[in-house]
């Protein structure tokens, strides 16, 4: 179906498009930099060497929100915070690294908290990554956490999508024919 418009009633809706577009645009700026700060040190750390180390320190810090998903007025979110040493090459290190960024949250952190607790406790090592490039560099969870970047995931997508679809509208669709 095709709707007769004139160039001014075309001009305004080019306008609102290209309006959406930069809304799109920023998200699509925003998701970007959120999923490549999530993947850079994953993959950035993918040959680092394992290594046994020895817990100094363990809490659990909580955070209590009021943004919910479950329409509860507080949410509680927790994340472990630790201290270990290790020897490489005759050195002595100090890590406090557990993730690549600072995760709240109520399950898979909290859940880590409580197992690096009970290592703690126990007297037991616990497995860190280090850099071989330099030592001092070390962390406990080199992975990608998939419990978190698959939402930003899918933001991303979306994002995307919506922007390229706005763009291809742009292009081929609002074009003034006589």
């Amino acid at each position: 179906m095709t709707i007769e418009v004139s160039r001014a009633q075309l001009s305004k809706a080019r306008l609102g498009v290209y309006f959406v577009a930069l809304i799109a645009l920023i998200f699509v700026i925003v998701f970007s930099i959120q999923v490549v700060k999530g993947l850079a040190g994953p993959i950035s750390s993918m040959n680092w060497v394992p290594i046994k180390a020895t817990l100094m320190n363990v809490y659990i810090d909580e955070m209590i929100t009021t943004t919910t998903r479950d329409n509860r007025n507080q949410y509680t979110l927790y994340t472990p915070r630790i201290l270990y040493k290790y020897n490489t090459s005759g050195q002595e290190h100090n890590g406090r690294k557990v993730t690549w960024y600072d995760i709240y949250d109520d399950g898979f952190m909290l859940k880590l908290g409580l197992e690096l607790k009970r290592k703690f406790a126990a007297s037991e090592p616990v497995d860190i990554y280090i850099n071989p490039n330099n030592s001092a560099e070390s962390i406990l969870i080199k992975r990608v956490i998939w419990e978190h970047m698959s939402m930003l995931l899918v933001g991303f997508l979306i994002s995307w999508s919506v922007f390229l679809w706005l763009v291809y509208v742009l292009i081929f669709k609002l074009k003034y024919k006589r």
